[in-house]
């Protein structure tokens, strides 16, 4: 797998998925690294959401998904012709509205994320609430309506709390990468993690596709969604699979312990 040749897969990917791809970011920025402009490292421990924030606002993303499904990393280095490092990366948009909202296009014209701010804001209701309630707040009054009608006396802690629940169905709080190191010692040289969960590591035996990377994140959360019921029925995709599935690369040798070693 050379450099050049996954530059011609992030195209593939451009251009087959365009239509829930808001923008793209990646770039052959050396002869041997494919990223982004102004790369940063390192794994941020703060609010997830604030994380996901970060990563927009300064663009560190290989590309941006439309309809806040989140951004896709695809970050690799070469020696020579040699692969030494990868790392695939989905990060989730960090809330998910019960209520339809904004597109994210329009956030993106702003400085900060309009959706974000109200999060944070209903976040720091909850634990900073030492103020008289907003009668005008809709969505507390239905709250507040509901509770009355059930004859229930309700802690304005508890009032809070379902106020927060009815906006939002639920959050994300993590992201989700395969990291690729030739040199590693200390750990698997090919495997998945969750988050900054550093104890937990799944080991993989083959180096794979950008292609089947993105086909994985899109495929799960867009599995109910028209857009990839229709593109996995067309013959040219399910080619465009296969093709990139066989072609991954075997890790040799590969003596981690499966997930079920007895």
């Amino acid at each position: 797998m050379k450099i050049d040749t996954i530059i011609d897969l992030l195209d593939v990917i451009k251009e087959t998925h365009k239509d829930i791809i808001i923008t793209n970011n990646y770039d052959k920025i050396s002869d041997s690294k494919i990223s982004w402009k102004n790369y940063k490292t390192g794994i941020f421990k703060n609010l997830y959401s604030k994380e996901y924030e970060y990563i927009v606002k300064n663009r560190q993303y290989s590309f941006l998904l439309k309809d806040n499904l989140g951004c896709i990393q695809f970050y690799y280095e070469f020696k020579d012709d040699d692969l030494m490092k990868i790392k695939m990366a989905y990060y989730p948009y960090p809330v998910k509205l019960r209520e339809s909202g904004a597109q994210i296009e329009s956030y993106l014209e702003e400085i900060y994320d309009e959706a974000l701010i109200d999060y944070y804001y209903d976040i720091w209701e909850i634990f900073n609430h030492e103020f008289e309630l907003d009668i005008n707040d809709s969505e507390l009054r239905k709250v507040l309506e509901k509770s009355s009608s059930l004859g229930n006396n309700e802690s304005i802690e508890n009032l809070l709390l379902a106020k927060f629940e009815s906006k939002y169905e639920h959050t994300n709080t993590s992201h989700i990468r395969i990291d690729y190191d030739a040199n590693v010692d200390s750990h698997n040289k090919c495997e998945i993690q969750i988050g900054s969960i550093n104890e937990i590591r799944i080991p993989i035996n083959k180096i794979i596709s950008p292609v089947t990377f993105f086909d994985f994140i899109i495929k799960n959360i867009l599995r109910r969604n028209e857009y990839y019921k229709e593109i996995i029925k067309k013959s040219s995709y399910k080619n465009l699979l296969h093709h990139n599935r066989i072609n991954g690369i075997d890790i040799i040798p590969f003596s981690e312990d499966n997930i079920h070693a007895i």
